[in-house]
């Protein structure tokens, strides 16, 4: 869609269901937006906040609505880290199991923020001043921007408002989708939306583009803990792989098929299932 913004590609995968898919793999992430006719939903909102006031930007212009509310799918920052950008009168829908680990996160989350935010203010202001592109420039100083808000006192993060503890479908005048309560998988509390008509379906970080072997080793920075339930895990990619579905949009990198469900449920099963069996053992 041509939609102007230096955060995201957005794209309609069918009349009324959207998709924000980031540029860099890590740590930002994606995104969607709904239109069922009567309510606007969001899926997700986005690590960097001026990435989710584009968001916000682009739902409102393609739909003429306002949100009606958003689903988090699950609780790592880099998918609700942007739900702070939306008005206290739009509701935020998580699982129960989501907002338990909100809370329980919480206070290591806002430390780490503000424990680099003094650095990387000072390292960004020095990169902003020898470049020279202008779209670099914005991003930069909306990075200023960022890091000077976490380091004010008063910064906070908004956690979701409402809980589930089951799948749900919302019905709207134009079309339907299955918010599916999948459980402990990726994480405690993970949901995915399924649109079964349309096939397409909003994976959250249950898919990756492109896994990689170092989050298991740990050698570099993961973008999240091991997951909760790999063995589930694995069981939802293989189950969803085999549904009569087209478009996988997954937490993370490029829009995904039938192919990048089977290689993600080959890595876990290598890296977070064979190896912890054969660590255990020995």
């Amino acid at each position: 869609m041509d939609f102007k913004t230096i955060y995201f590609d957005l794209y309609e995968l069918s009349p009324g269901i959207y998709t924000a898919i980031t540029a860099e793999k890590l740590p930002s992430s994606n995104a969607g937006f709904f239109d069922f006719g009567n309510y606007l939903v969001i899926f997700d909102t986005l690590f960097d906040p001026f990435s989710t006031i584009d968001l916000i930007e682009a739902s409102k212009q393609f739909t003429n609505k306002e949100p009606s509310f958003v689903i988090n799918s699950h609780y790592h920052m880099d998918h609700l880290l942007g739900n702070r950008k939306f008005p206290l009168n739009i509701p935020i829908i998580s699982s129960s199991k989501a907002l338990s680990e909100y809370y329980k996160n919480l206070n290591d989350t806002l430390k780490r923020y503000k424990g680099i935010a003094g650095q990387e203010l000072k390292r960004t202001k020095e990169i902003v001043k020898k470049e020279t592109e202008p779209d670099k420039i914005l991003e930069y100083n909306n990075d200023i921007k960022t890091y000077t808000e976490f380091l004010d006192e008063n910064f906070t993060l908004r956690p979701p408002d409402f809980i589930t503890n089951s799948s749900f479908t919302i019905q709207g005048t134009k079309n339907q989708v299955q918010i599916v309560h999948i459980g402990d998988a990726h994480t405690s509390g993970d949901m995915i939306a399924y649109f079964e008509k349309e096939k397409i379906v909003f994976m959250g970080d249950l898919l990756f583009e492109q896994p990689d072997p170092s989050w298991y080793t740990r050698t570099n920075p993961a973008p999240a803990d091991p997951p909760a339930n790999p063995q589930r895990l694995c069981d939802t990619l293989i189950e969803y792989m085999e549904k009569d579905i087209d478009i996988y949009i997954p937490g993370h990198g490029k829009i995904c098929s039938k192919k990048d469900l089977q290689e993600n449920a080959e890595f876990f099963e290598k890296y977070f299932i064979k190896n912890e069996i054969t660590k255990t053992a020995a």
